[in-house]
């Protein structure tokens, strides 16, 4: 599997793809340096530094939103064979959170059927190997708590103040 590193405003960022069909399987959430990355993207299975047209695109995307543009979900570039069809479900319902909105855990249960599948959609959100591009960021807990994030609150925080998000406990 191929990799590409970048850096935006908020740290330095990693696509994982396929080599040869340069469908993304995972996207690395900003860290402070290349050599913890790095690390990471290695032992999620990254091999050798690479690009094509499609992890371009996404690169441009994703640097635009850290600039403070919204960025759409292309589904079809997303590998989701290592999900289940609900974990799925979940996640095409937080891509529809409007930017600069969020959504509860509970509310993202009731939105797919599974009223009370709250801490599944907290597990679903942890394990979001598309970060950024599916805004689990948006998920927060009951009453604003922010919850959890795999990038650490201060990361979830940032995020949500850039899009015009505000008072989360």
């Amino acid at each position: 599997m191929f990799y590409h590193i970048f850096i935006t405003k908020f740290g330095t960022i990693a696509i994982l793809f396929e080599n040869n069909s340069a469908r993304i399987r995972r996207i690395f959430l900003p860290q402070k340096d290349k050599k913890s990355l790095e690390l990471l993207v290695r032992s999620a299975g990254g091999t050798k530094e690479g690009s094509s047209p499609v992890v371009t695109g996404l690169k441009q995307k994703i640097q635009a939103y850290f600039r403070g543009n919204p960025i759409g979900c292309d589904w079809d570039i997303l590998d989701m064979s290592n999900l289940t069809v609900l974990q799925q479900k979940a996640l095409r319902e937080t891509v529809a959170i409007p930017y600069g909105s969020v959504r509860s855990y509970g509310e993202i249960a009731r939105r797919i059927g599974r009223p009370k599948a709250a801490r599944f959609i907290g597990a679903t959100m942890a394990r979001n190997p598309f970060p950024i591009i599916i805004p689990c960021h948006r998920v927060i807990g009951a009453k604003g708590r922010l919850g959890g994030y795999g990038g650490g609150l201060e990361l979830k925080r940032r995020l949500l103040q850039l899009e015009g998000s505000v008072g989360f406990k």
